[in-house]
């Protein structure tokens, strides 16, 4: 009996390009590249629109199954969260209210590219695969330019370790809790570097 496609793990960069803090999503997907092992393990720079990255999720899992996701960014939170806390979880996948959904894909036809967006668009276009992990860094500097801030950069290994952990590890990913887009900074969620 032929056997089905092997399951597989995105991991994928969310942000902008030379904007410091926000870049951090891209330089992880860009040094993680080299330990891609395609077809089990992808990894894809996700600067480009939310309804661009549930077609390419789509398109992809035609050929075999995704079974998990791995975003990893820069996101500001007003929850006090200190710069460069990082915050990891399974996100629930539960959508907003519909006026949030609309203006979600509304900002994502005009170029916005924010991990909250591209999780709700690609959700809402029923791309994302069940088991969906957020890796996301409290960033300190929000202006033009190639260098992370003192504090992001200092957490940026440990970050690098987790996302491929949650990748690879079905262990480390299924004891990662399940909550709302966004998390919850203050429970076990959350690795704050201590340096």
């Amino acid at each position: 009996m032929k056997e089905g496609p092997a399951a597989r793990t995105v991991i994928g960069g969310v942000g902008y390009r030379n904007l410091r803090d926000h870049s951090f999503g891209i330089v992880m997907s860009d040094e993680l590249e080299p330990l891609a092992d395609p077809p089990r393990l992808l990894i894809e720079d996700l600067c480009y629109g939310p309804v661009a990255v549930g077609q390419w999720l789509l398109d992809e899992a035609v050929n075999a199954p995704i079974t998990r996701a791995v975003f990893v960014t820069a996101v500001a939170r007003e929850d006090g969260r200190p710069p460069g806390t990082i915050s990891a979880y399974r996100w629930d996948r539960v959508l907003p209210a519909e006026d949030e959904i609309h203006r979600a894909v509304t900002e994502a036809v005009t170029g916005v590219i924010l991990l909250d967006n591209t999780l709700v668009v690609t959700q809402w276009m029923g791309a994302l695969p069940e088991e969906t992990i957020v890796v996301e860094v409290e960033p300190e500097a929000h202006a033009f330019g190639d260098s992370m801030s003192p504090a992001v950069a200092a957490v940026f290994p440990e970050a690098k370790r987790l996302v491929m952990q949650f990748a690879t590890d079905e262990a480390a990913a299924r004891a990662l809790p399940v909550l709302p887009l966004g998390g919850e900074w203050t429970s076990t969620a959350v690795w704050r570097a201590v340096r």
